[in-house]
């Protein structure tokens, strides 16, 4: 008996069929190390309005389908059978003006602006309108650049740099489409400042009708790009396209049934020791948090004023460096609550209050 992957996936594929064939089109999963993040691109997200901070050292990941000529991703699956997971075990950034869950034709201008070129999002292969997502060594047209400035560091652990001198910034021309998004719903949120640190879905799918190839004669399709300060990892499930009409093969990262095939590397985690187990979190919604922190700068203490939002006065606060690492943290019960800062090297620090899985992140200057 054919198997179907899940009800709402087969709906909109219902012209395709699955059945073995001799060649295997998904050569791997490929992740690149696309960007890692400095100082001037975390003070530039905090000023912004960014709820989770773009700590200093956060990397994007870029994750590729390398398919063979000819072969076209058209499904990322989850079912109850292979459920599909992307986590982190911190949480994803967005940029908080430009930022999308899943690709949706953001303009060029609108790309170059702030941190949009670092979002994290799902996709069938779109970065921009007209641009398609490609590996850095492809990129042979350099960089759209950036109109703050930012986006420029130049670690050698990301390979070439996205904005700068002998850059490449990862797009190519070409027609994106937008995916459709299917039985998903606020699982996606995480993507798109909202407290969590896990997407799954074991009954949805995002999909194009008629499959997706890449725009380089390599044809590595954008699945997706990812930004944390955390560890990254996934466990997905993919449905392609073959050069035959009518034929698919449907590639599962574990335990395949019947014609179904499976790739070691559709299972990922970025620490080579398994940093992280996969489990799903329940992601709070996100509000903003109205609140004052003054005087700013400061040389000895500062004060947290609350104004509204909050049930109560009463929320937890960290102050961390540009790193990500906490230097104070604290409970609040009353409206202004002082905090000593005395003890505080000068420089930039992020504050940030959460109750209840909402939070809110302003910066401090110590001077």
């Amino acid at each position: 008996m054919k198997k179907i992957i899940l009800p709402i996936s087969f709906l909109v594929l219902s012209g395709f069929f699955t059945k073995a064939t001799a060649q295997v089109g998904l050569e791997g999963i490929v992740v690149e190390k696309f960007y890692i993040s400095n100082a001037a691109d975390s003070i530039d997200a905090v000023n912004n309005g960014a709820v989770h901070p773009l700590y200093v050292g956060s990397t994007t990941y870029r994750v590729y389908a390398n398919l063979l000529p000819g072969y076209k991703v058209v499904n990322l699956f989850g079912n109850v059978e292979h459920p599909l997971f992307i986590e982190t075990s911190t949480a994803f950034y967005n940029d908080p003006n430009f930022g999308f869950k899943v690709y949706q034709g953001t303009s060029v201008n609108n790309t170059k602006k702030n941190t949009t070129l670092i979002d994290s999002y799902i996709s069938m292969g779109g970065v921009a309108n007209g641009q398609m997502g490609v590996l850095k060594s492809e990129d042979t047209d350099g960089s759209i650049g950036n109109l703050q400035g930012i986006l420029a560091n130049t670690d050698p652990q990301m390979g070439l740099p996205i904005t700068g001198a002998n850059s490449a910034d990862g797009l190519m021309p070409g027609t994106p489409v937008t995916p459709s998004v299917l039985g998903i719903s606020n699982e996606l949120d995480i993507f798109d400042q909202t407290a969590g640190s896990t997407f799954t879905t074991t009954n949805g799918a995002i999909s194009t009708l008629g499959g997706v190839e890449g725009v380089t004669a390599s044809n590595h399709v954008l699945l997706g790009q990812f930004t944390t300060n955390g560890v990254f990892s996934f466990k997905l499930n993919l449905q392609i396209l073959t050069p035959v009409p009518g034929e698919s093969q449907i590639f599962v990262a574990d335990t395949p049934t019947g014609t179904e095939l499976t790739d070691t590397s559709l299972i990922y985690n970025s620490n080579p020791n398994g940093g992280v187990g996969i489990e799903e979190t329940i992601a709070a919604t996100a509000l903003a948090i109205e609140y004052q922190v003054y005087p700013n700068p400061t040389s000895q203490s500062f004060a947290i004023r609350q104004h509204g939002n909050m049930t109560q006065s009463n929320y937890d606060y960290t102050v961390t460096d540009l790193s990500g690492k906490t230097v104070i943290s604290g409970h609040a019960n009353s409206q202004v609550t002082h905090v000593d800062a005395s003890a505080l090297q000068t420089g930039i620090y992020l504050v940030t209050m959460s109750q209840d899985g909402i939070l809110s992140t302003s910066k401090l200057i110590k001077n």
